[in-house]
């Protein structure tokens, strides 16, 4: 099924270039557009969306105003100029993703894919920039930076991302997080991914990671030596 689009955002500019983002992906049947919130709630209540596109800042309410009446739980993408985006004040669900101003194509495609999934990646990690990214911690989201990560253990259904403060847990698995990461992280075993620049010391059988060791399965033996032997 063909996704129909809405985009609320009182910057013309902005919405013409979501139209024609919009044009460029077949997955997606038609986007329509609005400057203010109200004409926006309008467009809401006469017809069905399956995703809507929202600026947080608008000229006659703010986007946390429609998220409040948002009772058809339409999956949502944030547009903000803020790099740092206070997603702390947000414990919605139907939040898919933020995209920062200024847009680009390959950033917006990953943000419909992962509506176009059903949010499988929704609860996730949810870029903020590059060198940080949001962790939806319970009915919050926490910043995380990624030179502040320790190691990502599995729990069963869960994600735990150890960082030098904290672990905060995500209802996720192991593979989507890796498909998420940059390069300095590698898996060593089926239930870990490393920070490759926070390992202190390492045998054949574990890494240590400041008080923590975790062990390297014969799997990933190979390419985790060998990038040691190289540093």
């Amino acid at each position: 099924m063909k996704l129909k689009c809405l985009v609320i955002d009182d910057d013309p500019m902005i919405c013409d270039l979501v139209r024609h983002f919009c044009s460029k992906m077949p997955q997606i049947d038609y986007c329509l557009t609005a400057g203010t919130g109200r004409d926006g709630l309008q467009l809401l209540a006469s017809q069905k969306f399956d995703v809507l596109l929202l600026d947080y800042h608008l000229p006659d309410m703010t986007g946390h105003a429609i998220l409040e009446i948002n009772s058809q739980k339409i999956p949502i993408i944030m547009i903000t100029a803020e790099k740092d985006f206070a997603v702390t004040a947000f414990e919605y669900d139907e939040i898919y993703d933020f995209l920062v101003k200024p847009l680009n194509f390959d950033r917006f495609t990953k943000a419909i894919e992962r509506v176009s999934q059903g949010g499988n990646e929704s609860n996730s990690m949810v870029p903020a920039n590059e060198e940080s990214f949001y962790v939806k911690d319970g009915n919050k989201f926490t910043k995380v930076t990624y030179g502040n990560l320790l190691f990502i253990r599995a729990e069963e259904n869960y994600v735990a991302f150890v960082t030098n403060e904290r672990t905060i847990m995500n209802l996720s698995t192991l593979k989507e997080t890796e498909s998420r990461l940059p390069p300095n992280f590698m898996k060593i075993h089926r239930s870990y991914i490393v920070n490759l620049e926070k390992i202190e010391s390492a045998t054949t059988e574990e890494v240590r990671i400041k008080d923590h060791r975790l062990p390297i399965s014969m799997k990933y033996k190979k390419e985790l030596l060998q990038y040691l032997a190289n540093k």
